[in-house]
């Protein structure tokens, strides 16, 4: 058995010594073991299919390849407040040549309150919104909250296109530069 004397001083200068190398190995698990943030989901390069139904109850399927190019815009409360930005402009340009799809992200909102939210879509809102209450959709599509999200998806279900947040004259000018170039690809 072996025994080690140390003095009351000794074994305070090796205190701050192994606390340092339990920190560096904490912060190297921590690093290495840290899940992907919910704020920074990871992207896809690939459309993913899905079904959703609107305030009006009406199933929505998305399934790639389609016979358009996709403009999906997802929004949570805050992030609403930048769609509109988007959508008009949007539709005002390209019209029926591409399918435009707004997706409210709603999976803060509880089970019970889903008829009332629906009820104040129907009432607010005259357009068909894809009413997402899990968030798992715009979760698959790496959707960050607190912003508009759009993804221009092309007709074979590539993503070619992710912009976040409100619209500026850049980005709407980059988004339909891409558009128009997927449009002319087709």
């Amino acid at each position: 058995m072996l025994k080690f004397k140390f003095t009351p001083y000794q074994i305070i200068d090796l205190v701050p010594v192994r606390l340092a190398a339990v920190a560096l190995v904490l912060t190297i698990l921590a690093a290495v073991c840290t899940p992907v943030s919910a704020d920074n989901p990871p992207v896809p390069t690939r459309a993913i299919d899905f079904e959703l139904k609107d305030q009006y109850n009406q199933t929505s399927t998305y399934r790639f390849p389609r016979q358009k190019v996709t403009v999906l815009v997802f929004g949570d409360r805050k992030g609403s407040e930048q769609i509109e930005g988007w959508s008009r402009p949007l539709w005002d340009r390209y019209r029926e040549r591409i399918d435009q799809k707004g997706v409210a992200v709603l999976d803060s909102v509880p089970s019970f309150m889903r008829g009332v939210v629906r009820a104040i879509f129907k009432s607010q809102v005259k357009y068909s919104v894809l009413l997402d209450w899990t968030g798992d959709i715009s979760k698959s599509y790496g959707y960050q909250s607190g912003r508009a999200n759009l993804i221009l998806i092309d007709r074979q279900g590539a993503i070619v296109l992710r912009i976040l947040g409100a619209a500026g004259s850049q980005s709407f000018q980059q988004l339909c530069q891409k558009i128009d170039e997927v449009l002319a690809a087709s």
